[in-house]
């Protein structure tokens, strides 16, 4: 067996790997720094990565298959021995292998998941899936500490000496009553102060931030972030402490949210995708609809130039304006819209505050347009020698009706998908902006008509 004293590079460990020594490779694994192993792993291709997967440390691989997105682990999880799988998941929350098990489509793989898993943790995983994935049930683990509020802190201690193994976090105890309804919280550094005779309910802290388990998983975001948690909480309709949702977990569903926004506010699919690993079809699908839809929305533009063909027969220099004016109005609509969207995330905004968004925009819409149609007007003076002071008249009021318009849509559309339950963030970009090009023309047209006497 070879001996392995220096540091390989990526390179080099996946030619071991490829020479098909497997006794040599998991020697290799054992030696080799994280970093080197994490950068091999990175390069190496499906089947490499479920060899390393079965040849890595178990606490390793254990780390290294949490680490990736869940329809990778889903991959591997058919071919991973149930003994290997078995031992990691020691290292695997319930919450995770219950994240796990929506993702496995086939059923023989998720039955060969549950039989290799210990029963309680399959069993806890199995009870996290009658939750909906992005309800506060579907986050939660339920790996905590309950202690019973009649207990006295002594009687406590001992039981946390035992109980703490089993637990995700042991900074702060929740308190229950003998129905298993949550009561008050006691943080461990206040019991370890505290009196042994003392009562836990004598100590205990009754006001306490918790979700319900069919809380939005924003909401709990908002929650978390709003009163600083690092813990929260998870109760049933009648109150019974269902579990526990950490700040790791509201950091992927911030991330996941975030990765969603971004991809419907450029009109494609909301859902995560490692890129080099996803194929053109796939990439394909996820954009392909709402492109035709853009498109198909797009020939409105057409349908209203072609509308108006005489006016620009007789005028024209109003078609040298047109890109600007429609591309003002639509940058017009993105920011206000961006703004309403992150104001409804943060729950500054609710849909009773329509009109209250809708006076404030209109507000502001009249001060940008007014701005911009002063800069637009001397803009076409100073520029242009042919065009006249009708001309500027007539681009500077479309500036100005265009900006109107664009800032009022671009707010209220936010608002109204969110009273129908639609993601807001739909609204952004694209979408937006194919509503302004074909408004924004109506109204430069019919301004032109009106000033020029059309």
């Amino acid at each position: 067996m070879t001996s392995f004293e220096t540091i390989l590079e990526p390179s080099q460990i996946l030619a071991v790997l490829r020479e098909g020594e497997r006794t040599e490779f998991k020697a290799l694994l054992r030696s080799q720094p994280e970093t080197s192993i994490d950068a091999a792993f990175a390069d190496a291709n499906q089947t490499e990565r479920l060899e390393f997967l079965r040849l890595l440390p178990i606490e390793r691989a254990a780390s290294t298959f949490t680490d990736l997105p869940l329809p990778e682990q889903a991959e591997y999880v058919p071919d991973l021995p149930a003994d290997r799988l078995r031992v990691m998941g020691a290292f695997i929350g319930p919450d995770e292998i219950a994240d796990l098990l929506q993702e496995l489509e086939d059923t023989q793989a998720r039955e060969h998941l549950l039989n290799a898993l210990p029963p309680t943790l399959s069993s806890s995983a199995l009870t996290l899936l009658q939750y909906e994935d992005d309800d506060a049930g579907g986050m939660m683990t339920p790996e905590f500490v309950a202690v019973l509020e009649v207990w006295t802190v002594q009687h406590t201690l001992e039981f946390l000496r035992q109980a703490a193994d089993h637990a995700e976090t042991v900074a702060n105890l929740y308190v229950v009553n003998a129905s298993g309804q949550l009561t008050g919280m006691i943080a461990l550094q206040s019991l370890v102060t505290a009196p042994s005779r003392a009562k836990i309910e004598d100590i205990a802290r009754r006001e306490i931030i918790f979700a319900r388990t069919d809380t939005d998983q924003e909401e709990v975001a908002r929650l978390m972030r709003d009163y600083d948690l690092n813990v929260m909480p998870v109760v049933d309709e009648k109150g019974v402490l269902k579990g526990i949702i950490t700040i790791d977990d509201v950091i992927d569903v911030i991330e996941e949210e975030a990765t969603e926004d971004i991809y419907k506010g450029a009109a494609m699919e909301g859902s995560e995708i490692d890129y080099l690993r996803t194929s053109p079809f796939t990439l394909w699908r996820k954009r392909v609809l709402w492109l035709a839809a853009l498109s198909v929305s797009e020939l409105l533009t057409v349908s209203v130039n072609s509308s108006y063909e005489d006016l620009l027969k007789q005028q024209i220099i109003l078609q040298s304006y047109i890109a600007a004016l429609i591309g003002t109005g639509g940058n017009t609509g993105s920011q206000s819209a961006v703004l309403i969207i992150r104001a409804i995330s943060q729950g500054q905004i609710r849909g009773r505050d329509a009109l209250k968004v809708l006076a404030k925009e209109f507000s502001t819409g009249f001060l940008l347009g007014a701005t911009l149609a002063v800069f637009a007007f001397i803009r076409v003076l100073l520029l242009k020698s042919d065009a006249g002071v009708p001309i500027a008249l007539t681009i500077g009021l479309a500036v100005f009706a265009i900006v109107l318009v664009s800032n009022m849509v671009g707010a209220m559309l936010p608002i109204a998908f969110y009273k129908l339950k639609i993601d807001p963030a739909l609204t952004s970009s694209p979408f937006l902006a194919t509503i302004m090009d074909a408004t924004g023309l109506l109204i430069y047209f019919n301004i032109a008509k009106l000033v020029l006497g059309l």
